[in-house]
């Protein structure tokens, strides 16, 4: 069976489970007019730059309702991101397997929230929807369905606003134009990332361990995506250039980044600098973005963490490829994007190719050019 006669089937099931799970239809005027005592927010998608990109929706939420707590559903891997964030109440893990659904459900329910307000990405989530009414919400309000190509939403949701799977404008105006079309906005388009007590005090124990100084320079040559890689050995000889200028030099990593890791300390290895160049241990997005708060200067891919740079105000050189930083670099002015400039012959597909026109040299005169952390707190 084909992924379109798969989708037919799934609506044909699905459409009258949505009709039995119909809400109260609201008006946006009627929408904001409510006082909801608490609001679940379902966003449960892995991208964590996604969820970074998110959190000025969940402002925007909180000014709307300011008298309400609102909780959050989300997926383990983006859990560190939400956890502290001031507008947030309540962080809740959706996790797979499903034999953990009903405890899950339990505690969703024990939210007992009024209103439900499911955000949309660039696809609909069958699964953000069904946790939105399973909450037992009075008011669901949702992405509406039908532009992603799912007949659902119209049948259950209490409002359906507006939305599109092509990202056209920033992704953060991208995540917030649905809102905004029911009356929730915010003038405050920054992103948040907290690290707690906790997470700062372990990043201070990494420091101590390595025995970093204050100001390294940081960078992390993974990216979720191979597309957006520039080359690791690249990223070595960068490192290598800042040690040999006299520079500390701390090197994050995530479980995905395993292989640039790899190809990373390879080519750092045979370099007479090497001792100035650290491998922080694996560590969760709060302690990296402590460790981060530290730094001079950081050096990334188009990836997540990238995204938890822009959001503690590290000054970031971001490389781009094949993605537009007019629609994904962060806000911050911090944070400054280099793009590949043209696309070089790959067989891997038209998205690779890009990374690979960036040379060292160039590299390294945009990453020195920031102005750095210890700059700008002169200058603040």
């Amino acid at each position: 069976m084909g992924l379109t006669a798969t989708r037919r089937a799934k609506q044909l099931v699905m459409r009258p489970l949505a009709t039995a799970l119909r809400r109260e239809r609201l008006t946006p005027a009627e929408l904001t007019a409510l006082r909801p005592a608490r609001i679940l927010v379902v966003r449960q998608h892995n991208q964590m730059g996604d969820m970074v990109c998110a959190t000025p929706a969940l402002r925007a939420i909180a000014e709307t309702w300011p008298g309400a707590r609102v909780a959050l559903v989300t997926s383990p891997v983006n859990a560190g991101v939400v956890r502290h964030n001031p507008h947030l109440a309540r962080v809740l893990v959706f996790e797979r397997p499903l034999r953990r659904l009903p405890a899950f459900v339990r505690e969703l329910r024990r939210w007992d929230a009024d209103l439900a307000i499911v955000l949309s990405s660039v696809s609909f989530s069958l699964t953000s929807a069904l946790i939105g009414l399973a909450s037992g919400a009075r008011h669901v309000v949702g992405a509406a369905s039908r532009p992603f190509g799912w007949e659902f939403s119209e049948h259950c949701f209490s409002l359906q606003m507006p939305a599109s799977p092509t990202v056209d404008t920033h992704a953060i105006e991208h995540g917030l134009a649905p809102l905004r079309a029911v009356g929730i906005t915010t003038g405050d388009l920054s992103t948040v990332v907290v690290p707690s007590p906790a997470e700062r005090a372990q990043a201070e124990s990494i420091a101590r361990g390595l025995e970093l100084r204050p100001g390294c320079w940081v960078l992390h040559p993974g990216a979720g995506k191979r597309q957006n890689a520039w080359p690791a050995p690249r990223f070595a000889a960068l490192a290598r250039r800042a040690a040999a200028d006299g520079h500390q030099v701390l090197v994050l990593h995530g479980p995905a980044d395993q292989e640039a890791l790899v190809a990373f300390d390879s080519a750092t290895e045979r370099s007479s600098a090497s001792g100035a160049i650290m491998i922080a241990p694996a560590c969760e997005v709060g302690v990296a973005a402590a460790l981060l708060e530290d730094a001079d200067r950081f050096l990334c891919n188009d990836t997540g963490i990238m995204h938890v740079a822009g959001a503690v105000r590290v000054p970031t050189l971001a490389l781009f490829g094949p993605t537009d930083p007019g629609l994904w670099k962060p806000p911050a002015p911090e944070v400054v994007a280099l793009r590949g400039a043209q696309r070089g012959d790959d067989p891997r597909g038209p998205e690779f190719g890009w990374m690979e026109s960036l040379d060292e040299d160039t590299v390294w005169r945009a990453w020195t050019a920031l102005a750095g952390r210890a700059a700008l707190s002169r200058d603040g």
